[in-house]
């Protein structure tokens, strides 16, 4: 397992986490919240009982106390005690200052018929009311609570993960900054022995094609070193020949890959000037051609495409080989994500750095089909 899936396993173990926190948050307070009504709705009978009671006090018994007690008792239930034809006889815990208010009595009075069912008042000889009822304030709290609730977790995981992100990719800018300049410093004393050594093997009886190699190697490392002291800094834009930046790489490209695998330029017959870094963007170049070369496993056709359209140069680097998952399309350009048994996973995060981070540009997977090509596309603006 590399770096990414093992940073993706966490990220996902702490949301899932905050689910089972949230879910068993939610699940207990739903519990809770059907213990309260329950028990609401046995003082809603205790309280229709008295109501029964006082209305038919022979068949209560003598003692009006009980009910009458019961009755004052209820100050936190909103309930609408209503004739056989639906008119309102009684009410009680509504709003005192809109209870003479028709239209308020009736819309609550619906509210309630939509909340819990009625109960009946049996008062004999055909005789019956009708008691409703709304949950207690305290229980309609606690039953938005645990949303609310997990609104916050969410909240408070949202703004974490952001903070983190935001304090991770600046960790990163650093990292790769310093390490970036660190090799670029490292690099310069041993090139510039090695261009010395090369002058002085051309005042002697050397094998000129010695020379010739140990100078082009010479010259690759100088490059090198150029390349990763512009990692951390704003580099120079200069309006250059796109198609001749990329014709510089393959000129190395060709000499190192296998002769099984062809490379394929469609470039457009004049140039196509557009302000780049030459040194970088040859870098992405060089990077995208070898992750198709090494996606083709040794054999296949590598295409490179120039087209330009309005304000934008197009650059495709096209494989013939295994293809990429659709839900790794975004998962190839960041740090540590890798499909290569040695591999670091940086190239293609490199790439996308100094395509979108110092051109301004775009990096994507256009397309892929397993097994038969995939195309990515470097947006440039021109």
């Amino acid at each position: 397992m590399n770096i990414y899936q093992k940073k993706q396993r966490w990220k996902y173990i702490l949301l899932l986490s905050a689910v089972v926190i949230g879910a068993g948050s939610l699940f207990y307070t739903n519990q809770l919240v059907k213990t309260i009504a329950s028990d609401e709705r046995k003082k809603i009978e205790l309280w229709a009982e008295a109501t029964r009671i006082l209305a038919n006090p022979v068949a209560g018994g003598n003692d009006i106390l009980f009910p009458l007690e019961v009755l004052e008792n209820n100050t936190q239930i909103p309930v609408i005690l209503t004739d056989d034809a639906g008119n309102v006889m009684a009410q009680r815990n509504l709003d005192s200052t809109r209870i003479r208010n028709k239209e308020y009595l009736a819309k609550m009075l619906q509210k309630m018929k939509s909340e819990n069912d009625s109960i009946v008042i049996e008062l004999g000889d055909n005789n019956y009311q009708y008691l409703y009822y709304r949950n207690s304030n305290l229980l309609r709290k606690l039953a938005i609570f645990p949303y609310v609730q997990l609104g916050v977790i969410i909240l408070f995981i949202s703004v974490s993960y952001i903070a983190f992100s935001i304090s991770r990719k600046a960790e990163q800018n650093k990292v790769w900054t310093g390490l970036s300049k660190e090799t670029a410093h490292q690099l310069g004393t041993p090139v510039s022995s090695l261009s010395g050594w090369v002058e002085l093997l051309k005042q002697s009886e050397a094998p000129t094609e010695t020379i010739l190699e140990l100078e082009k190697d010479s010259e690759r490392l100088v490059k090198i070193a150029d390349r990763f002291s512009k990692i951390g800094s704003k580099p120079a834009l200069k309006e250059q020949d796109v198609i001749q930046v990329i014709e510089n790489s393959l000129t190395y490209i060709q000499a190192r890959k296998a002769k099984s695998i062809y490379i394929k330029t469609i470039f457009p017959e004049s140039p196509v000037i557009i302000p780049v870094n030459e040194t970088l963007l040859d870098w992405v170049i060089e990077n995208l051609c070898k992750n198709a070369m090494d996606a083709m496993d040794g054999s296949g056709t590598v295409t490179i495409r120039c087209s330009k359209g309005e304000g934008l140069v197009n650059i495709d680097i096209e494989d013939t080989g295994k293809g990429i998952p659709k839900s790794q399309f975004k998962n190839i350009f960041k740090p540590g994500f890798t499909t290569k048994k040695r591999g670091w996973g940086l190239g293609l995060s490199l790439a996308k750095r100094i395509v979108e981070g110092y051109h301004n540009g775009k990096i994507f997977v256009l397309l892929s089909d397993s097994g038969i090509k995939t195309i990515i596309r470097i947006v440039l603006k021109g």
